[in-house]
């Protein structure tokens, strides 16, 4: 959720580490700051609102400014409101030592007591602040930040990664616990950053810090790793990033999230490389999970998927996938409520898919390692390489490339791409003869060259827009496979248009939400051809019969059968049935997206949100 930035080298333009943090607007914020060596003082500057802001302050004092020493951060509020006071970074009393968090200090009041009565002043509400004042205070013992860090660790509880800073000792520590934490190395210089697109800029030699990591680097640039849970100094490779600058930038495009949506062909082909085999009619998994599935394929009798948001709808639908692709039972449930539930079940009988675009959420990742610790049979669905999901369990990594718009897009339809994989493998261990699957394998291999053609025309998606732009309210409805795909259009629309918008089974259209219907809440009816489209029908016709407005999503084989009952109708390509929900999900992001653009609202970061949900 927030981002952290660090610095500790050679000089450095000040400058350049706010543009780097202005690469991490997309995990979402409400304020921002950044503090520095500059002539043996430490200046801190901090806002509310903004990275822009910030800058147009920076540089009106430090535009030309270096240092060889810099943090820097985003705020997404979680303790005290969004202010300047309460913006990162932290400092203690004597003002030599700053500190920026991402994350979650569960006993911080206790620990602010404590501190208070020994003298400590606080100003803010924040929970992150009693950091700068306990290093402080163990400052007082020790003379390095590393030794310093060692106490703090076993005094704060919670999720967190923290950078923190001395502008006496010319010394950095970075602690990752829960919350990613990346290091970027260069030329004796080290770059600190929650996420890989802030470090892109510098460098692609990367070192992904693990649970427990405590990153210290001296005065002289000497660094070392030292893990506080096994007690050690322990080595870290250095990686490689292949994932390329350009994609977080926007390339021409007026937001990320337009840009994002016309990836979705490369997207497509690119997560079936090498997975997906036409003169075979076969898919290929990465190693582990074939061999996780095919030592277990003989146990398990059924799925369930676990997930958050929008990636909660690509379980939802695999679960769909599940149902009619193999004979094993299934569920989806939200990760957050799962863990609630007991789990006095036969583990061995369930293979569990966790899904999460970022491979940080926090409720999906606590339920994952909850279940681990138990035994359970987990693969993983992440975006980032790297991320905890993905070095924590057996991974099917999806290839979307780095998402900056806080709205998923193209990592939902790479979610979808996934998700089918497994379920398409699962079934042809046990009916190596179904002409359904072989002939949804054809579909599948060229399903990204239907979505690109698609994609070149969408002025009457764009002209629809512009006629409901104004409406407060929508209902969005869709049966069997298009039930996830309404569920997750109606929280696009929400999220980046913030017009109410509701999703139901169709349905379950008479046992409620058609106490709604009238010409105020337009219904955004998905109908694609198949056999419950004269199902749908009678649907749409309820509707009208209640002067009810209609936009409807149909293909080309179910056009005709509909258009004459709605008021207005959207015309997607007719493609295998299980392939649908890509093209009608698609449709919907671009509804969504205009509506937003033609509202004057910020596309790219809607208020509130953010992109990787670090705290539970």
């Amino acid at each position: 959720m927030c981002g952290v930035v660090g610095y500790k080298g050679k000089n450095i333009k000040v400058a350049d580490i706010i543009e780097s943090l202005k690469l991490l607007e997309y995990r979402g914020y409400d304020s921002a700051g950044i503090a520095f060596n500059y002539n043996g003082d430490l200046v801190v500057q901090k806002n509310e609102g903004k990275i822009d802001k910030l800058l147009i302050n920076f540089n009106g004092k430090y535009e030309d400014i270096s240092s060889n020493i810099v943090i820097a951060h985003t705020r997404w509020a979680t303790h005290g409101v969004p202010n300047d006071i309460n913006a990162h970074p932290h400092i203690d009393c004597t003002k030599k030592i700053a500190v920026v968090h991402n994350g979650i200090i569960e006993n911080y009041k206790e620990i602010k007591e404590e501190l208070i009565n020994k003298g400590h002043n606080f100003i803010s509400d924040t929970d992150s602040e009693v950091l700068s004042h306990l290093i402080e205070e163990f400052l007082n013992k020790y003379n390095n930040l590393f030794e310093v860090s060692l106490e703090v660790v076993k005094k704060i509880k919670g999720a967190f990664a923290f950078v923190a800073i001395s502008n006496d000792l010319e010394e950095l520590v970075a602690v990752r616990y829960e919350s990613p934490l990346i290091i970027g190395i260069y030329d004796n210089n080290y770059i600190i950053a929650s996420d890989i697109p802030s470090i892109l800029r510098f460098t692609k030699k990367i070192i992904v810090l693990e649970n427990g990591d405590i990153f210290f680097i001296n005065k002289k640039n000497e660094y070392k790793i030292y893990n506080f849970i096994i007690d050690k100094e322990i080595k870290r490779p250095i990686e490689f990033v292949s994932w390329d600058i350009s994609i977080a930038e926007k390339s021409g495009y007026k937001h990320f999230m337009l840009k994002e949506i016309m990836e979705q062909p490369k997207v497509i082909k690119d997560t079936l490389l090498e997975r997906i085999n036409i003169d075979s009619n076969t898919i290929t998994l990465d190693d582990k999970v074939k061999n996780l599935i095919d030592l277990k394929i003989n146990d398990i009798n059924s799925i369930v998927y676990l997930a958050c948001g929008t990636s909660y709808h690509a379980g939802l639908l695999g679960r769909y996938y599940t149902w009619e692709l193999t004979d094993l039972n299934t569920d989806a449930f939200y990760a957050s409520e799962y863990r609630y539930i007991n789990k006095n079940v036969n583990l061995d009988k369930i293979l569990y898919i966790v899904i999460s675009q970022s491979g940080e959420t926090a409720d999906t990742l606590f339920v994952a390692r909850e279940l681990k610790k138990l035994g359970a049979n987990i693969i993983g669905i992440p975006n980032v390489i790297g991320s905890s999901l993905y070095r924590e369990f057996i991974s099917f990594n999806t290839r979307a490339g780095i998402e900056i718009g806080v709205a998923a897009t193209k990592t939902f339809t790479a979610q979808i791409i996934a998700i089918l994989l497994l379920n398409l493998y699962i079934s042809s261990l046990k009916n190596k003869d179904n002409l359904i699957l072989k002939d949804l394998i054809q579909d599948l291999a060229h399903i990204h060259i239907v979505v690109d053609k698609f994609l070149e025309d969408y002025i009457k998606i764009q002209e629809i827009a512009i006629k409901y732009k104004d409406y407060e309210h929508f209902l969005y409805l869709g049966r069997n496979l298009m039930y996830p795909v309404a569920l997750e259009g109606a929280l696009k629309l929400k999220e980046i248009s913030y017009i109410h918008a509701e999703a139901y089974p169709s349905g379950e259209m008479k046992h409620g939400p058609i106490a709604l219907i009238d010409s105020k809440m337009p219904t955004m009816y998905l109908a694609p051809y198949n056999d419950l489209i004269y199902k749908n029908l009678s649907n749409i016709q309820e509707i009208k019969a209640r002067k009810g407005i209609i936009i409807a999503l149909v293909d080309n084989k179910s056009v005709d059968i509909v258009k004459d009952y709605v008021d207005d109708f959207i015309v997607l390509p007719y493609v295998n049935k299980f392939l649908q929900p890509i093209l009608f999900n698609i449709a919907l992001q671009l509804f969504a997206y205009f509506v937003a653009d033609l509202k004057g609202l910020d596309v790219d970061q809607p208020r509130n949100l953010a992109k990787s949900v670090t705290v539970e």
